[in-house]
């Protein structure tokens, strides 16, 4: 695929990771007010399980007008595998019952049976590949290295809980959609100091309801500057069209 170094607008891109020995996609979106010269904002977001580097591309989802709208840079790596995980796969988390009737998420029956030694390779590339993705941007774009962003939605929005906390000094704001939380011994102190949008739907299969606004509670407790926005009748799926442009906005009024 032709690559223009600078070039703004949609764009599928690629570059070869070495340690996963593969030649590893990402998108790319740039204001077409991009000159090259004046530093932009940076979202880096981070697809659901069994989807790949479109997956926010979509749309009803209104990104390229939001980009325009607020100067963002939007970026998406595909993270290596479709269930890379991010480096979050391997975190212990609290088992959560279903409620009564509702169905699980079918993405899971396509999930690879990895021994433990092969989930724990592949989320340490996912989440290299995802750090490649985001030094490759910030060298060829004019990027405010203050005013960079994370987000991302099931899986990756867990990714966006392991990666927020793990490189804390590197965002701006953290944007979490149907993501979960319940992580076992997860460190809440790191996001000290950065603020974040968490949601989910009152129909979705990960973590809501009172479980939910518990962990939300647990949060502002010990700190944190956490917005919950949970979504009447909203599924798994259905929480993203009205909520992307929510962390859009979120992120536009908050910098480091």
């Amino acid at each position: 695929m032709p690559q223009t170094p600078g070039a703004t607008g949609d764009q599928q891109r690629h570059y070869y990771f070495t340690d996963g020995k593969t030649e590893s996609p990402y998108r790319i979106y740039v204001p077409k007010s991009y000159d090259g010269k004046t530093k932009l904002p940076l979202i880096l977001a981070l697809h659901g399980a069994g989807a790949n580097q479109n997956y926010f591309f979509k749309a009803s989802y209104g990104m390229p007008d939001l980009m325009e709208k607020y100067g963002f840079i939007f970026v998406e790596p595909f993270g290596y595998h479709e269930f890379g995980g991010y480096g979050a796969g391997t975190l212990p988390k609290v088992t959560v019952q279903l409620d009564p009737g509702m169905a699980p998420n079918p993405v899971g029956a396509r999930r690879p049976q990895w021994t433990p030694e092969e989930a724990a390779r592949v989320n340490e590339l996912s989440e290299e590949d995802v750090m490649n993705v985001l030094a490759i941007v910030e060298k060829e774009y004019a990027v405010d290295t203050s005013r960079v962003y994370l987000m991302g939605h099931s899986m990756g929005g867990m990714g966006t809980w392991y990666l927020g906390q793990k490189y804390a000094d590197k965002w701006a704001a953290l944007g979490i959609m149907s993501g979960g939380f319940g992580y076992i011994d997860y460190p809440l102190q790191r996001l000290k100091g950065i603020p974040l949008i968490v949601s989910d739907g009152l129909k979705d299969t990960a973590l809501h309801g009172p479980a939910a606004q518990a962990e939300y509670a647990r949060f502002k407790a010990a700190g944190l500057d956490i917005t919950f926005e949970e979504i009447p009748d909203a599924t798994h799926m259905s929480s993203i069209p009205p909520m992307f442009p929510q962390v859009i906005e979120f992120f536009a009024t908050h910098h480091r």
